[in-house]
């Protein structure tokens, strides 16, 4: 929408200006999928070529709030409420594919994780890196390269805890192969993740075959005006159950 009168123009730019803005970081991987952290909460968005919504999770509200820029709508919800978007996602797969996911989950031992540093892990996105193992069950779950400077590790001591309590809310509710506790969500790898920045991660299935996940390729310190985390003006609103998935 243009603004045409110079009057509109300042109301608008004195409006911005009283937003408050966050201080924090804008993480790009090789995918280009962008997530932005502020301050108790966090924006995804997925690659150009992704189908999802975008995605704003406000740890210190509570809340799940997904964008369809495609048809101009959201939704919001509670964190403990997110099984109810992934059952969304997951209502195209076979009965039969979904049982096996949760046989099979019921049937792995429970997570016992450990980690160990291996050494210096070069420089990722201009940071350098140490290098992690990760162990579940004595055996070797993956390899992470943590960035430890100290702007990062004092943005993760302040928020990492707030994010991954709310990662647990919206996993607890969860039963399609995903439910219960996960390396992902053990203590140990909770204190690995504080000490720095996630920049690359090589996992490792029951096979012992190694998948990567999409390294950090640029991670910016900013500061974040609130509307990053605003859903655009004039978009409607709708419930879960009628929310678009695709963009």
């Amino acid at each position: 929408m243009k603004i045409i009168k110079t009057f509109n123009i300042v109301l608008v730019l004195l409006a911005l200006s009283a937003l408050p803005a966050h201080a924090g970081w804008v993480e790009t991987n090789q995918q280009q999928e962008v997530t932005y952290f502020g301050n108790g909460i966090v924006k995804s968005v997925l690659g150009p070529e992704a189908e999802e919504p975008e995605m704003i999770m406000n740890f210190d509200r509570g809340t799940v709030t997904l964008v369809n820029h495609g048809s101009r709508t959201f939704t919001s919800f509670r964190l403990e409420k997110f099984c109810d978007y992934l059952k969304g996602m997951f209502s195209a797969y076979p009965p039969d594919m979904l049982a096996g996911l949760k046989q099979h989950n019921e049937s792995q031992p429970k997570p016992k994780v450990s980690t160990s540093r291996i050494g210096k892990g070069g420089t990722i996105a201009g940071f350098a890196t140490t290098k992690y193992r990760v162990i579940n069950n004595g055996q070797l779950n993956r390899t992470v390269w943590i960035a430890e400077d100290a702007r990062l590790k004092k943005y993760t001591g302040a928020h990492f805890s707030k994010f991954m309590d709310g990662a647990k809310k919206m996993t607890t509710c969860v039963d399609l192969g995903m439910s219960g506790e996960k390396v992902d969500t053990s203590p140990a790898y909770f204190k690995l993740m504080k000490s720095g920045w996630l920049m690359k991660e090589e996992l490792v299935n029951e096979d012992g075959m190694e998948g990567s996940s999409a390294p950090v390729v640029k991670l910016v310190e900013k500061n974040l005006p609130a509307s990053t985390f605003s859903v655009p003006k004039g978009y409607r609103k709708v419930p879960l159950a009628q929310f678009n998935m695709g963009n």
